[in-house]
């Protein structure tokens, strides 16, 4: 497998870890998403569909309580 694939694939699961290490919930959001983007493309060139469809979820619900959480936020 091409080095630079495989690198990208782990920075998408560093992305995703480091998520977790974050106090902001937004903060963790945005680097959830971007892992999860990364692992998506990562996991279609590989052929891992499965792991594609765990990161679409994924993205698809931090992307959604973030945009519903920055809602809350400007009503208050």
């Amino acid at each position: 497998m091409n080095l630079y694939v495989e690198l990208f694939g782990y920075l998408g699961t560093l992305l995703v870890f480091i998520s977790m290490t974050t106090s902001s919930m937004k903060k963790l959001r945005i680097l959830n998403i971007s892992g999860s983007v990364i692992t998506v493309i990562y996991s279609v060139i590989i052929s891992a569909y499965p792991i594609v469809f765990l990161n679409l979820g994924l993205s698809v619900v931090n992307f959604y309580k973030l945009i519903t959480e920055s809602k809350k936020g400007e009503k208050q």
